[in-house]
């Protein structure tokens, strides 16, 4: 089918153009849509995001500004997560800032998630995964702060035949997995009652994700090429922020997994975000992850379980639904 492409797990041709329309309205039914708890204005959360220009932090920024709470979100220069002095003079300012009655709370969305590049570039990737971590969680932890930390998926083999709980032993198969539990262990040490979210698949409207990197290739080339045998759960960045907010302001700790409601294979995930975009008449060519040569190993299942999340509340939507909601963001743009 032609020549791998820097995109992980797809491939493509040459071809005849694709064909595009603009997104159907409606979402994919079937099942239940659960709704993402987030907390409300009476809870007084008052959110500091690391990593605030990225897609979750940007969604952050999103969810709670709808929800009238404040946030503050500065450029990474001013928050370089490797730099203790940059950390300790934003955390100092952000904490002076508290009004009576407001909870202050630390959010991590920062991290190094190339993949590929961080097989080669171990130092870099521990640097921001894990001791960027610790700084954020010992700064935290000095200012009497809430701390969410965000985590992977990739911290499992991919080996369980079912979805991955809390409890299940991590046991990466990465560099990159490798830096982002001991990222999680490196918060732990800082602070005990710190909360971790681990999710997986995460896509929003921009930005360098699998949905959007499936529609821009389609509409580029004739066809497709795209892996069946990894299975996960696609996770929107904005009910991802709401699932977040739901659980620091339920005064959430431990480690917490949080996805989209079901599951699917990439190849499954190419197809319907395709479908939504009015390019399903694309070639897409069903292959194994074998057929790419990729440096890093990646899990081949990266389903969640989320049962623990429910019990206080947060839910998140079929990745169906969520896929249908953020294409059409994308494409009425």
């Amino acid at each position: 089918m032609g020549s791998v492409t820097p995109f992980a797990g797809i491939a493509t041709t040459s071809g005849g153009g694709a064909r595009s329309s603009t997104i159907p309205r409606s979402s994919r039914t079937g099942g239940s849509v659960g709704m993402t708890s987030a907390p409300s204005r009476s809870d007084s959360l008052a959110v500091l995001v690391a990593g605030a220009s990225g897609m979750l932090g940007t969604a952050l920024q999103e969810v709670l500004g709808k929800l009238g709470m404040r946030c503050a979100a500065p450029a990474e220069a001013e928050f370089d997560i490797t730099s203790p002095p940059a950390i300790r003079e934003a955390v100092r300012g952000f904490s002076a800032s508290l009004r009576d009655g407001e909870r202050g709370v630390l959010v991590n969305a920062a991290a190094y998630t190339n993949v590929e590049r961080a097989e080669d570039d171990r130092e870099l990737a521990f640097l921001v995964n894990e001791t960027g971590a610790a700084n954020l969680a010992r700064a935290a932890r000095d200012a009497d702060l809430a701390f969410v930390h965000v985590s992977t998926d990739f911290v499992f083999d991919g080996t369980k035949s079912g979805a991955y709980d809390e409890t299940d032993q991590p046991n990466p198969v990465s560099v990159y997995g490798a830096s982002k539990l001991a990222g999680e262990r490196a918060v732990f040490y800082e602070m005990p009652d710190a909360l971790v979210v681990r999710t997986a698949w995460v896509f929003a409207p921009v930005g360098a994700n699998f949905p959007l990197k499936i529609v821009a290739a389609a509409r580029e080339r004739g066809s497709l090429s795209v892996v069946t045998d990894e299975v996960g759960s696609p996770t929107y960045t904005v009910d991802l922020a709401r699932g977040i907010l739901g659980l620091a302001g339920a005064g959430a700790s431990g480690i917490y997994h949080l996805v989209g409601g079901g599951s699917c294979s990439r190849f499954e995930l190419a197809r319907e975000a395709l479908r939504l975009t009015g390019l399903q008449d694309v070639v897409v060519e069903p292959v194994s992850a074998r057929d790419f040569q990729m440096k890093a190993a990646r899990p081949a299942n990266s389903v969640l379980d989320c049962s623990k999340a429910a019990v206080l509340g947060v839910t998140m939507p079929l990745w169906e639904d969520a896929l249908a909601r953020c294409l059409a963001r994308t494409l009425l743009s």
